[in-house]
């Protein structure tokens, strides 16, 4: 049984974004949640589900945003995959409302890591075993690695890496409310940046910052009660890189990028539609390297095209794949896959701003996690 277009958001509630120390995740997670609801034109008391991804840094405590909002919500999940994981509540969600476990559902990310001072990957996290050896103790170092082989097999440039980086950050210079906005960053910027793990620098790596959003999902029936333009929800897949890399214990060590085609031909098959009606993309970006590693492995280029196809301009505006427009993980704000599934519900309903793409009726969003080797991948396709 096919759920497409049986259920679709109706509100969305986001926080100011960056560093915001007097609020905790709680705090933020609470005022997102509000915001959705009045988003939505929704009373409290019709709000009955709650699905919640704890941000790096810490995240809601259980259902405490919920009590202090004063919805007295009967049903409620906690969930974590990483990057992988708002598309995976999404599904969740829509399980629940598929089972009638809830009629309405809020689903929420929340995060105080830069207020935190986080340190993501800090050596002792994973100083033992195979990856100790290898120094593996961030994620970014598997998106150094994935970057180093794709130099290695198809002549990937830090160039092309940095137009990743360059068009995204332009993208985020065209929205007031994201963390880089009126922060430029031309190619050289990119090119003399500090180097984290080569060959990555500074830029390559997406950003740590405080902040909190909330999406209300609902039946296609009830949206149209609601204040805004429903997004339907039209198909969504899943894919596992261990379906490769399990076949043998060398396979880890030559990964050259995610395995996510059962994610989009699951995704697309539900949703009725192919690649090509796309008008707008969300691809996950925690690392220039895996927005690339997508484009190719979702089928937008063929292998080792990539590097070539965004340096070619194709992710802007008038390119030729309208991608991560509001410049998402890497310089808009790191919600996880939130960030993304965010920017395509705006971009349907039409409030992308000067990143808006003309008639978008039709986005694609991703989401990755763990970032490293056997990682989940899901891929969501929405219409307005």
């Amino acid at each position: 049984m096919s759920i497409k277009d049986k259920y679709a958001f109706v509100g969305l509630g986001l926080t100011q974004q960056g560093k915001i120390p007097a609020m905790s995740p709680d705090d933020l997670a609470t005022q997102a949640i509000l915001l959705a609801l009045a988003d939505a034109g929704m009373r409290k008391d019709e709000v009955d589900g709650y699905i919640y991804q704890q941000g790096i840094g810490g995240g809601p405590n259980g259902v405490t945003p919920m009590l202090r909002a004063g919805i007295p919500v009967k049903h409620c999940w906690e969930m974590q995959s990483g990057g992988s994981n708002c598309l995976s509540i999404v599904m969740a969600a829509v399980g629940a409302l598929e089972a009638g476990l809830c009629q309405v559902c809020v689903i929420v990310h929340a995060t105080s890591a830069s207020s935190q001072g986080v340190l993501v990957g800090r050596p002792g996290e994973r100083s033992y075993g195979i990856e100790g050896v290898y120094g593996a103790y961030a994620p970014g170092v598997h998106g150094a690695w994935l970057a180093q082989r794709y130099m290695h097999l198809y002549g990937l440039t830090r160039e092309q890496l940095g137009s990743v980086a360059v068009t995204f950050r332009e993208y985020a210079n065209k929205r007031p409310e994201a963390v880089m906005y009126g922060r430029t960053m031309t190619m050289d910027d990119y090119l003399n940046a500090r180097m984290v793990i080569e060959p990555l620098c500074l830029f390559d790596f997406c950003l740590v910052n405080d902040g909190a959003v909330a999406l209300v999902i609902t039946s296609a029936e009830r949206a149209k009660e609601y204040r805004k333009p429903p997004v339907y929800i039209m198909g969504y897949g899943s894919d596992h890189s261990i379906r490769e890399l399990g076949r043998s214990p060398q396979a880890y060590l030559h990964w050259d990028g995610f395995v996510t085609q059962k994610a989009g031909e699951g995704a697309f098959r539900m949703a009725g539609v192919t690649l090509a009606d796309v008008d707008v993309a969300q691809l996950y970006d925690a690392f220039t390297p895996f927005v690339l590693s997508q484009l190719e492995s979702y089928g937008v280029c063929g292998r080792g095209e990539a590097g070539a196809f965004v340096e070619a301009g194709n992710l802007k505006l008038d390119g030729a794949f309208p991608c991560n427009t509001s410049g998402t993980e890497l310089s808009w704000s790191y919600l996880q896959g939130f960030s993304h599934l965010t920017e395509g519900v705006r971009q349907l309903r039409n409030e992308a701003g000067e990143c808006q793409v003309r008639d978008a009726e039709i986005c694609m969003v991703t989401g990755l996690g763990p970032p490293r080797p056997g990682s989940l991948a899901n891929c969501c396709i929405l219409r307005r």
